[in-house]
């Protein structure tokens, strides 16, 4: 029996159309080009087969090139100006109430910017917790430990859990957990 949801935060509580998700990825490639020394279209070719093998463009950097500033990253990648790239929408409160169960947020990004989206969408009210890529140490999607640690602090099984996401990699991994 479903007894939670689990969500991704970035283009699945807000839709893709929305430009947030896009500047978000821009500045991804622009703080790889930079530290790489690399042009744009080249750090993003780089970019598109590291995620191939890593859940994370931040894990990605951390293996396979050392880079370990990750509050440098996700400064330049979610600034407090991203907002500007998101619409409000009036439907997605009452419709995720009108859901009925209890609801958490599992996302690959840092905890101010989920704070950030979900206040601004007005629904941070309404999770029992969200769980960020540092709460998960920094392993995200589609590591094991990054659902089994939200699911454990949300007090629920993979069988009683939904986990919506926009990714096939990282509703694959749910899956593949029995989810």
């Amino acid at each position: 029996m479903i007894r939670h949801l689990l969500f991704d935060l970035d283009d699945t509580l807000y839709p893709p159309s929305v430009p947030l998700g896009r500047s978000i990825e821009r500045r991804m490639i622009e703080f790889i080009a930079s530290r790489l020394d690399l042009a744009f279209d080249e750090a993003a070719l780089r970019r598109r087969e590291g995620l191939k093998r890593y859940g994370s463009t931040l894990e990605w950097l951390q293996k396979d090139y050392g880079i370990s500033d990750s509050d440098g990253y996700f400064a330049y990648v979610h600034p407090e100006s991203e907002l500007a790239d998101l619409s409000p929408d009036p439907n997605l409160r009452p419709f995720l109430l009108s859901l009925g169960k209890p609801m958490s947020v599992l996302t690959n990004g840092p905890a101010p910017h989920a704070a950030r989206v979900l206040r601004f969408l007005k629904i941070d009210d309404i999770f029992l917790g969200v769980y960020d890529i540092l709460y998960n140490k920094l392993k995200g999607k589609p590591h094991p430990e990054s659902y089994c640690r939200a699911l454990a602090a949300s007090g629920f099984s993979m069988e009683e859990t939904i986990f919506f996401d926009d990714s096939p990699k990282y509703v694959e991994g749910f899956r593949a957990l029995g989810g």
